[in-house]
């Protein structure tokens, strides 16, 4: 991964993220949000461009269980971030 570490990059999905990274060429919006209303924390992942596609969503009371089910997603060409992580460059974030 370049422009941040591993690690980092995983701590940081717990707090209300907004990263931009790039993989194989394809622009990815990685963000998170937490409702207070009701308790919720959403992680998202879309693609940029002109027409984005949402790659992964998951809603929890538990963040943990949001990164969790991220890291573990193969959304980066049928790769999870573990898989991919050394062509990724965060862009932003």
């Amino acid at each position: 991964m370049q422009g941040n570490h591993l690690n980092e990059f995983i701590d940081d999905l717990h707090h209300n993220p907004e990263k931009e990274i790039a993989y194989q060429g394809v622009k990815y919006m990685i963000r998170g949000y937490f409702n207070p209303d009701d308790g919720v924390y959403t992680l998202e992942a879309c693609t940029i461009e002109a027409e984005p596609r949402i790659l992964f969503s998951h809603s929890s009371s538990d963040r943990h269980e949001c990164v969790e089910a991220f890291v573990n997603t193969q959304i980066f060409n049928g790769k999870t971030l573990y898989e991919a992580e050394q062509n990724i460059d965060v862009l932003y974030g």
